[in-house]
C-alpha cells in the first residue's frame, strides 16, 4: 500500500490583530479578500483565544502547546527554554522541512534590564547558585539570538540551527518601520548604500505625527511585510517531494502605525466608526484594583510607549485608519504567496493556517493597545483553518485556545502529541467546548517581578470572569446580552448572576487543576 503523502503547511501570523479587524469576521471597512478567501474555502473559529494577551508568552504557548505556568515564559523578557519542545521540533524530526520568515519573539528583543529579584528572609548572604530555587535560569548568549539592536548593529551574523525546531529562518524583530535582524542586512543591500529612511525622524511629513503614527519613508517594496512576502516566495519556490512547515510571520499591524506609501492614505479616518464602548473609559473605573489602573495611567502619560492609553476620537480614528492599512498590505502579501503556492501546484497538499498572536483594545472603552483589562478586543483573535481534505466555508463557535495548535497540526500531520503538551486536537470529535484559561502576571512585574497582580480568566458559554491576585473585585460579562463589555457583573445581588459566578469560579479553579504541570515524568514508582 502506499503511504498518503503528509500535507504541508503554512501558518500566517500576524501581530496584535484582533479578530473583528478581517471581513470574514463581519468588519465592513477593512479590505482582506485573500485572507477572506481562506476563511470561504476552510473553518473559520468563531471563538478562539489567547492564552495570556501578551506577545512573548502566548507565541510560547503557541508553539509549546504549554500554559505559561508551565512553559516558564510567563511575561516578555523570559525567553522560552532552549529545551523546549516546539511543535516545529516534532514536524522536523519526522522529516518536514520546517522554516520561519518574519517575527518569532521566541527569546527578549530588548537589553531593557530588569529589576532584581533578592532572597527573602533574613540570614547570612550565600552565593548567587545556591539562592536560585531553580539553577538553570534563561540566560547567557544563547538566550541574545533576538536582539534587535545586536542585529541593527552586525546584520550579517548567524543563528544556530535549528532555531526551536526551525532550519531555515529569516528574522523580523520590531515593529512598523522599526525592524531588524536578517531584514537588516536585505535592507542595507537594497538601498544601495543610501541613508536609511526609518524612524520617525525620518518621516515624510513630521507635522503628520502623533504618538504611534507616522509617515514612513520607507517604500513599500522595502518595508518589512514585502521583505516577508519575498523570503516567503522564495523558500516555495525551493519546495521539493518532501513535506514542509512555512510560519509567515508579520510584524504587523502592531503599533507604531507607518503602513508605506498608498497603504497609509488606503483608508480614511472620517469613515472609521468608533466602538460602541469608547465613551465608557476604563480609567474612570471604581470596580478594578489600583495596580490594573496603573497600567493606563502610565500609558496616558507615555502614549508613544508600549501601555495601554486614552487617545481623543480623532487620534484614535487615525490610528484604526492605519491599523486597517497594515493589515490589507498584510492580505496582499498573502496573496501574493499564495499565487506562487498554487503555481508550484501544491495548493491541494497544503493546510493553510492564519491567526494572530494577541488582539488590541483598538478603541474598547475609550483604550488602545494592550497590558490590562482581558475584553475581547486583546483576547478573541482570528483563527482560520484551510484544509484541502476538508469541507468549505465553515464557521464553527468551539473555543479554542493558543494551546491547542500545537496538538492540532500534530494531529493533522499524522503524528503523535508528546508527552507535557496540554492543549487538544480542534478537530477532535469528541472534543466538546473546552473552557479556556487565560493567565496573565499583570502590569506590576515589569516595576517589581515579585508583583501580587496576577489575572486570571476563563471564557466560557457565552461568558467571562475575570479574577485579580490580593483583591476582592473581579469581572463577570454576559457576552451574549453585553457584548461591548459595559456592564460588569461581579457585584450584583442578583440569584441568577450569584449562580453564574459560582459556577464559573468552580470552573475556573477546576480548569487551573486540569492544566497542572504534568511535563516531567516520573521515572520510578518510589
Amino acid at each position: 500500500m502506499t503511504q498518503q503523502k503528509r500535507p504541508n503547511f503554512i501558518v500566517f501570523m500576524t501581530d496584535q490583530q484582533r479578530a473583528d479587524h478581517l471581513g470574514c469576521y463581519g468588519n465592513p471597512i477593512v479590505r482582506t479578500p485573500h485572507i477572506d478567501s481562506l476563511a470561504a474555502t476552510g473553518t473559520r473559529f468563531d471563538q478562539f483565544y489567547v492564552t495570556t494577551p501578551i506577545c512573548q508568552p502566548n507565541r510560547a504557548a503557541l508553539m509549546t502547546g504549554q500554559m505559561t505556568s508551565v512553559n516558564g515564559c510567563r511575561q516578555n523578557g523570559i525567553p522560552m527554554g532552549l529545551d523546549s519542545t516546539t511543535y516545529a521540533d516534532v514536524l522536523r524530526a519526522a522529516g518536514y522541512r520546517t522554516a520561519l520568515v518574519g517575527k518569532a519573539h521566541f527569546q527578549n528583543v530588548t537589553d531593557i534590564p530588569t529589576p532584581p529579584r533578592n532572597p527573602t528572609g533574613q540570614g547570612a548572604e550565600l552565593p548567587d547558585s545556591v539562592m536560585l530555587a531553580l539553577r538553570t535560569q534563561r540566560a547567557g548568549p544563547d538566550y541574545r539570538r533576538e536582539v534587535r539592536a545586536s542585529w541593527a548593529k552586525n546584520p550579517d551574523q548567524t543563528l544556530p540551527l535549528p532555531y526551536y525546531g526551525f532550519d531555515h529562518v529569516r528574522l523580523c524583530i520590531g515593529h512598523g518601520d522599526q525592524v531588524e535582524g536578517h531584514y537588516s542586512g536585505w535592507l542595507r543591500d537594497h538601498l544601495h548604500g543610501a541613508p536609511d529612511p526609518r524612524g520617525r525622524a525620518n518621516a515624510v511629513d513630521g507635522a503628520d505625527a502623533q504618538p504611534q503614527i507616522w509617515r514612513t519613508a520607507l517604500p513599500e517594496a522595502l518595508y518589512p511585510t514585502a521583505y516577508i512576502q519575498d523570503e516567503a516566495t522564495a523558500f516555495l519556490e525551493q519546495a521539493d517531494d518532501a513535506p514542509f512547515l512555512l510560519v509567515v510571520s508579520f510584524p504587523d499591524p502592531h503599533h507604531p502605525f507607518t503602513p508605506p506609501g498608498k497603504y497609509f492614505d488606503m483608508y480614511d479616518p472620517a469613515d472609521m466608526p468608533l466602538p460602541p464602548s469608547f465613551e465608557n473609559k476604563t480609567r474612570d473605573r471604581n470596580d478594578l484594583p489600583a495596580e490594573m489602573l496603573e497600567a493606563y495611567a502610565i500609558g496616558d502619560a507615555q502614549p508613544d510607549a508600549y501601555w495601554p492609553f486614552h487617545p481623543d476620537a480623532e487620534h484614535m480614528r487615525r490610528m484604526l485608519a492605519l491599523n486597517y492599512g497594515s493589515i490589507s498590505m498584510v492580505d496582499d502579501a498573502v496573496g501574493k504567496i499564495m499565487e506562487t503556492l498554487t503555481a508550484k501546484g501544491l495548493n491541494n497538499e497544503t493546510v493553510i493556517c492564519f491567526m494572530s498572536d494577541h488582539g488590541d483594545y483598538m478603541g474598547d472603552h475609550g483604550t488602545v493597545l494592550k497590558h490590562g483589562v482581558h475584553s475581547e478586543g486583546a483576547i478573541r483573535v482570528p483563527f482560520i483553518w484551510r484544509d484541502p481534505a476538508m469541507p468549505p466555508g465553515k464557521t464553527t463557535t468551539l473555543q479554542g485556545s493558543a494551546i491547542d495548535f500545537a496538538p492540532t497540526i500534530l494531529q493533522r500531520a499524522g503524528l503523535k502529541v508528546p508527552v507535557g503538551m496540554q492543549g487538544g486536537d480542534l478537530f477532535d470529535a469528541a472534543r466538546g467546548n473546552v473552557p479556556v484559561l487565560i493567565e496573565d502576571p499583570g502590569m506590576g512585574v515589569y516595576r517589581d517581578p515579585d508583583a501580587r497582580t496576577s489575572i486570571r480568566t476563563l471564557v466560557h458559554d457565552g461568558w467571562r470572569l475575570s479574577i485579580f491576585e490580593q483583591s476582592s473585585l473581579g469581572e463577570l460579562y454576559d457576552l451574549t446580552a453585553d457584548p461591548h463589555e459595559v456592564n460588569n457583573l461581579w457585584a450584583s445581588p442578583d440569584s441568577a448572576v450569584l449562580g453564574k459566578k459560582a459556577d464559573m469560579l468552580f470552573l475556573l479553579a477546576q480548569t487551573q487543576l486540569a492544566f497542572r504541570d504534568r511535563s516531567i515524568l516520573a521515572t520510578n514508582q518510589a
